[in-house]
């Protein structure tokens, strides 16, 4: 079953910006800058505007963008370092934004909506199961959001949304997590976002201390009626209107869990619940069609873990898959066990090689955990007590050790593969190659060479450590009942000594200096246990139906802090081993139910190499481009003082935002509508308000954007920004009385004006100096030098694509495999089966284009409107050959981040494409970008502006014989880009300033005939 089609809630919103799959919004957000421009707005927003088949006001959008500042903000008051949402946050945040203000707003309207739309979907797919949404289907929204998205933000983001609309006044708010570990965790979070919150501790006696105080529970707390004493609390103490909060709350609805539902349900029927989970693929099916309608109704958003994975966030991973082994079970359960060590021992060599490397990418010390989806029970224990035997054995039967390490790095298993290979030829390549010091590895995996030996901690409640002789521990297991533990190893002849000293182990793993590289045991791990060091995992006793917590440890195995806390993985080969999660197996039965539910979560994905091949190498001395000078660093060369600079001047636009703010006033206060209609005077703020104001909060929200910014080398006081505000390097557009002062509310209002005022100074006057010594510091180098084919460098020098389908499309994975055997076909044809053109000027080929069967291409494959550019060029080349019989040309895509790019005013830009027209030893290097111009500012827009300015930096770098011209080739045609302007410029006016548009076929002709009369090589 398919389950995204079910979603009909979030298809509806998704239809609201005009696409039907999450993958095509994905695509035109992930690579917008998070933060702000100097107006406040979101680039998030700026982009979301340009979408063509938006059905959303802009106006409306641009409160949303307004609103969703503002909560961001709450949030980070107490918090360092500061939030700033990702494009998939943010979306999350928009679509609750969006479904709020119509429910208080216009409930009827959006019902009506809602259901014109399911209608018509019900029929496009054939669904059968869904009937039309009802009021009381719109008092719950859910999110279906991966392990380490941030799902914890989104509901601190929804608690303030909630109350901005003010949907009712809740008698109660409660925020319900599964277990006490989770609680602990949300409540510390919640003081974090300034949020008033009481972690409940067995009573009640105190109160709540504000009507906006949440109450932080676990589920098992609640009870239909209390008898007798315990901590537990009937669900008639919460009567009346609450507003829930839900943290993974259902963990697979069963039994005992299905009664927490109705508990859930029956505290939440007359309030508003916002739900969240990481695992509704595992518990939503057809067979269960009531869970699947309410839940199809509630989920606003899935950015589950397919997408949270394609993105690139959290570690990659790999799963042992082996075919039905033809080997005994001890035999079996040896083999996993010591590639399980060898696979961690591997990592552990990587850390110490790459220490600095790895400390640059926020990689701790790997640790190896061996966990299960229970935390009690006697298949538990037995599994646990086989996993200490293993380890035992390592230690002390050395022999026995190497035999298992022959057959693994020489093919001699017996475990086979679907392709009926070794499970692991191609594994431990950096084994291999160096081979196993055993002394080594017993060191840094166990602490030295000795006697196993396994103690009670008597001062760490439910922990054991295990050391060899009088070395230091290196693994703790975390076990509920251990006498009864003790007894059983005691069975097995491992006796358990005391240590009466020792304080806990397993607090111990997360300090920098830890020893510990082994756990063994689930209850912390599975009650949300904080660590970023797993990096193998054994997975024990995983029972049947039990999926939601396969995925939840899953979840938190895969979570990587990354390089600069992005979450993501980086492309370092040297430090590939420490991003990726290894899961092993003891039991072949574990390891299948294991698979079955990650197959749920649609992320089996076969990634296939697609080689790419240079092309006009003999060329690529000969071509220049400018590049800056990468040693340079504008914030580390230059220190920047703040002054006022004759050269900036700007005009702050706040008519839609005050008009609409002094619109409700008036309104309130019975004033017509009509009467709003004022012209907008252009004004200063008054210099007896400046000293009115709260400086300590302006400066301290000017500092956050300075450091948000990383314009770590500026430097300014309060008496600079206040001389700012009095200088006449700005104007306000605005009604009049936005200025004046009658109130407190007044005086803040100006103070959120000055800020804005301030904040788009500081970033025209930084990005003029930052561009100038950019400027300074570049330099022509050739393409040989710079480009073109890092960004498809590969560990072993080869340059190749990476594309990944599902698993499920055998037949398309099998077609493109065939391909690849068939490099003529491959570079030089164009099919369906992995969509490319083929173009011979083209530094190389193939070049991919994205594809709806293909889930990622990586690099990034061509869209829409850079094929048709592509198409345009070859055919206008091909026509023209005479014309260009004395010229050479080249193309070559630029890739966004890493390829070549230039700071503008607002943005890195980094042209699309790369176009060398050559005769001689003269060359025209020519700037491409085919895209949509949608609320660009005109002719003045910086990126139209760009075609100007290039000819300045071809001045400054000073070679007679190179010419440089920047184009914008604009999928957006001429009428819609001109639409709702009062006296637009004519078409041929954009042609003039380098704007050509792709629905006019003659616009290679207008191209070449512009750079063949200006610029002649």
């Amino acid at each position: 079953m398919k389950l995204e089609k079910y979603l009909v809630l979030n298809k509806y919103f998704l239809s609201l910006f005009g696409v039907e799959e999450f993958k095509d919004l994905k695509k035109e957000l992930e690579n917008t800058s998070p933060g702000y421009d100097s107006d406040g707005r979101s680039y998030f927003v700026n982009k979301l505007r340009s979408l063509d088949n938006l059905k959303i006001p802009h106006d409306d959008l641009l409160r949303y963008d307004e609103n969703i500042s503002n909560y961001v903000k709450k949030i980070n008051e107490k918090r360092e370092p500061k939030v700033t949402l990702k494009y998939f946050q943010y979306l999350a945040v928009l679509f609750t934004e969006i479904f709020l203000d119509n429910l208080k707003n216009r409930k009827q309207e959006f019902l009506y909506e809602l259901n014109d739309f399911l209608g018509k979907y019900r029929q496009k797919e054939e669904i059968t199961l869904l009937d039309n949404f009802s009021e009381d289907d719109l008092k719950k929204l859910a999110f279906w959001m991966a392990t380490g998205s941030g799902k914890t933000l989104i509901a601190h983001i929804n608690y303030y949304q909630f109350f901005h609309y003010r949907l009712f006044s809740p008698d109660n708010i409660l925020f319900i997590t599964p277990n006490e570990g989770l609680s602990k965790q949300h409540f510390e979070e919640l003081q974090k976002s300034g949020i008033p919150c009481l972690l409940y501790g067995g009573s009640l006696n105190g109160g709540l201390k504000s009507e906006r105080e949440i109450l932080v529970i676990e589920m098992t707390k609640f009870v239909e009626e209390k008898k007798g004493g315990g901590v537990t609390l009937p669900i008639d103490t919460f009567e009346g209107k609450n507003l829930v909060f839900v943290d993974e709350g259902h963990k697979g609805r069963r039994s005992e869990e299905q009664k927490w539902a109705r508990l859930r349900n029956e505290l939440a029927k007359d309030g508003f619940t916002f739900e969240y989970s990481a695992t509704f693929g595992q518990i939503l099916s057809e067979n269960q069609p009531d869970i699947l309608k309410e839940y199809a109704k509630s989920i606003i958003f899935d950015y589950s873990y397919k997408y949270f994975y394609l993105d690139g966030y959290g570690k990659d991973f790999s799963v042992l898959n082996v075919k039905q082994a033809k080997i005994s079970e001890q035999r079996f359960q040896e083999t996993i066990f010591s590639a399980n060590l060898l696979s961690f021992y591997q990592q552990l060599l990587v850390y110490e090689e790459n220490k600095d490397l790895a400390k640059e990418h926020n990689l701790e010390k790997p640790l190896w955990i061996f966990v299960g989806t229970t935390v009690t029970g006697k298949e538990e224990e037995s599994d646990v007590i086989q996993i200490v035997e293993f380890i035992k054995k390592a230690i002390e039967e050395e022999d026995w050790l190497k035999e298992q390490v022959d057959n693994i790095l020489n093919g001699k298993t017996g475990l086979k593969d679907d392709k009926d290979e070794d499970v692991f030829s191609r594994k431990f390549e950096i084994l291999k190659k160096k081979g196993v010091d055993f002394d080594d590895l017993q060191r840094k995996v166990f602490g030295g060479k000795g006697g196993f030996g396994i103690y009670e901690l008597k001062n760490a409640e439910g922990e054991l450590g295990l050391k060899v002789g009088e070395n230091d521990y290196f693994g703790v297991i975390n076990i509920g009942d251990v006498s009864g533990f003790k007894k059983e190893l005691e069975k097995r002849g491992i006796s358990v000594s005391e240590d009466a000293i020792s304080g806990s182990l397993f607090e111990d793993i997360k300090r920098e200096s830890s020893k510990i590289n082994i756990l063994i045991g689930s209850k912390k791990f599975i009650e949300g246990w904080d660590t970023w060091r797993v990096s193998s995992m054994g997975l024990l006793n995983i029972g049947r139906g039990q999926g939601p917590q396969i995925i939840q440890l899953f979840g938190r195995g895969v979570r990587l802090k990354g390089k600069g806390m992005t979450l993501k993985r980086s492309s370092e080969e040297k430090i590939k081993l420490l991003e990726n999660l290894n899961i092993f197996a003891i039991k072949a039965d574990y390891l299948s139910k294991f698979l079955e539910a990650i197959s749920k979560e649609e992320i089996e994905l076969e990634t296939i190499e697609i080689p790419v091949k240079p092309q006009h190498e003999d060329k690529w001395a000969s071509l220049q481009i400018p590049w800056k000078d990468e040693s340079k660093k504008f914030e580390e060369a230059k220190v920047l003082p703040l002054e006022i600079d004759s050269t900036i001047h700007f005009t702050l636009e706040l008519l839609p935002k005050v008009s609409e703010y002094l619109a409700k006033e008036r309104k309130e206060a019975g004033i017509k509508t009509e009467e709003l209609k004022v012209e907008p005077e252009r004004e200063r703020i008054p210099e007896d308000i400046i000293e009115l104001l709260n400086w300590e909060r302006i400066y301290r929200e000017i500092y956050d954007f300075k450091i948000g910014r990383g314009y770590w080398n500026l430097i300014f006081d309060k008496e600079m920004l206040k001389n700012l505000l009095i200088s006449d390097r700005y104007k306000i557009s605005a009604l009049p009385e936005i200025l004046t002062v009658k109130t407190q509310e007044d005086v803040r209002r100006i103070e959120d004006i000055a800020i804005l005022v301030l904040k788009k100074y500081i970033d025209m006057f930084y990005k003029k100096y930052a561009r100038q010594f950019e400027t300074d510091n570049l330099h022509y180098y050739t393409v040989g030098e710079q480009l073109p084919l890092f960004a498809f460098e590969s560990s072993d020098g080869q340059y190749i694509y990476k594309v990944q389908v599902d698993k499920k499309e055998k037949e398309l994975i099998q077609k493109i495999r065939n391909l690849v055997r068939d490099l003529n076909k491959l570079l030089k044809d164009e099919d369906e089966t992995l969509p490319r053109v083929y173009f011979d000027k083209h530094l190389y080929v193939p070049i991919l284009l994205q594809s709806k069967k293909i889930e990622k291409i990586t690099p990034p494959g061509l869209v829409e409107s850079e094929v048709r550019f592509v198409k345009g060029l070859r055919e206008h080349l091909r026509s023209h050959q005479e014309r260009f019989k004395e010229c050479e040309i080249y193309l070559l895509r630029n890739f966004p981040k890493i390829g070549l790019g230039f700071q503008l005013q607002w943005h890195g830009f980094y042209p699309d494409f790369i176009m060398w027209l050559k005769a001689g030893n003269k060359q025209t290097i020519v700037f491409i970008d085919p895209k949509g111009l949608e609320h660009t500012k005109g002719l003045d827009d910086e990126k139209i502006q760009f075609a100007k300015e290039i000819k300045e930096l071809e001045r400054k770098l000073g070679k007679n014989n190179i010419r440089l011209e920047s184009f914008i080739l604009s999928k957006t045609n001429y009428q819609s880009l001109i639409d709702g302007i009062s006296s637009p410029p004519e078409k041929d006016k954009y042609i003039e300033n380098h704007v050509l548009f792709l629905e006019d076929n003659n616009w290679p002709e207008i191209l070449f005939s512009s750079l063949m009369r200006k610029n002649a090589p």
